[in-house]
């Protein structure tokens, strides 16, 4: 087990993406805490795994005197911790960039990126202090170049993605390495009202050269080696993983839903 005696703790951890991911960490033998907005979610994240090295919060990333103290049980109850996750997030409805609301807008900046801020300020200074840690944010590729729809989302993944580089670089140094994780779209996670529908399927399938969208427990297999030691001279960088979407025309997603295609 790779990650015995390690602990973690994933933000958005109890659905989806950040769920799959705690069940990885889970099998390889780690302590695992998450964090969710959706009260719902943790009770029943709670109820699964219960008996095992689980600690599990309803919690809000924009709330930082909340994570300071989820932070503070974490450490008084496993002395530490060794990976951070920064998986929550938030996408818009889809709309044409002169029809973004102001709240709309201003939510993706606070959860995409503030949130992940105050997340890995909290963290990264006790890590700083236990002078180890590995921090691994889940972006996205549309940080990357952009898409028509998803202006908020996009801006604010792309300032998330600076952010991986400014605190790899001044923390770094002080055995904290910081990298990110920038996935295309994935059968699963935050995209699974989508796939409901095979018109999604077929056409987000079709926006990478390799035909299909992405599995989860490849986006999960990615964040294990990143967290790993044979990873660890990786720092700073944000890894594409879209089955080569990036640069790759294709129809978007903004002009397909118009269109009615996904009805």
């Amino acid at each position: 087990m790779r990650f015995q005696d390690k602990v973690v703790f994933i933000t958005g951890g109890a659905k989806g993406l950040g769920k799959a991911t705690a069940e990885a960490f889970l099998a390889e033998g780690a302590s695992v805490a998450v964090c969710n907005r959706n009260a719902e979610a943790i009770s029943k994240f709670d109820e699964e795994f219960k008996g095992k090295k689980v600690l599990a919060f309803a919690a809000d990333i924009t709330n930082y005197e909340e994570m300071e103290k989820i932070a503070g049980k974490v450490w008084d109850t496993w002395g530490k911790v060794d990976v951070l996750i920064n998986n929550a997030g938030i996408v818009n409805p889809l709309v044409p960039s002169e029809k973004i609301k102001k709240e709309n807008f201003d939510m993706a900046i606070d959860v995409n990126l503030k949130g992940t801020f105050y997340v890995s300020q909290v963290f990264g200074k006790r890590m700083l202090e236990q002078k180890s840690g590995r921090i691994i944010n889940i972006i996205s590729q549309v940080a990357l170049y952009g898409q028509k729809g998803f202006l908020p989302y996009a801006v604010s993944k792309a300032g998330l993605m600076v952010m991986t580089r400014s605190l790899a670089s001044e923390w770094s140094g002080n055995g904290v390495t910081v990298v990110g994780i920038s996935p295309g779209f994935v059968a699963g996670g935050m995209n699974e009202g989508l796939i409901r529908k095979q018109a999604f399927v077929d056409f987000l399938s079709k926006k990478a050269p390799i035909n299909r969208m992405a599995r989860v427990d490849e986006i999960t297999g990615l964040v294990l080696f990143l967290a790993s030691p044979e990873a660890q001279y990786i720092n700073g960088e944000t890894i594409v993983i879209d089955g080569g979407m990036t640069g790759y025309t294709a129809e978007p997603l903004l002009d397909f839903i118009m269109a009615g295609k996904g009805k």
